[in-house]
């Protein structure tokens, strides 16, 4: 078992660590990366939760380990996509001006693959 951890529990090749009491014996840079870490994996578990109660993760409607991959990807873009609504709501200028700026490079992009196409028929 490593220093600093109360246990350490391997799962499909993923080691799971929880911590242990504080130890004098540690340097303050040790205990401030294992606060970190701690930390970051205390952030993502509320949003996996999310992801099971809200988005339907919590039953898989496909079959096999592709349907897993496709299940977590749509949910996830559900999710990606729930917090740009929410961010557009807020200020429904900085989504019409994201909105134009897309047309706009598409409407460049198209315009350069014609010049190039039409520059490419002139050259033979």
């Amino acid at each position: 078992m490593d220093r600093g951890y109360r246990g350490v529990k391997e799962v499909l090749g993923t080691a799971i660590v929880t911590p242990d009491k504080p130890d004098k014996q540690r340097t303050p840079y040790q205990k401030q990366k294992l606060r970190n870490g701690f930390k970051r994996r205390a952030a993502i578990e509320p949003k996996i939760g999310h992801l099971k109660q809200d988005h339907r993760l919590s039953r898989n409607f496909y079959k096999g380990i592709k349907g897993d991959n496709i299940n977590v990807m749509l949910a996830a873009a559900g999710m990606n996509f729930k917090r740009m609504i929410n961010k557009w709501k807020l200020n429904p200028l900085v989504f019409l001006a994201q909105l134009f700026q897309t047309a706009l490079r598409l409407l460049k992009s198209q315009y350069d693959l014609i010049q190039n196409l039409y520059n490419l028929k002139m050259s033979f």
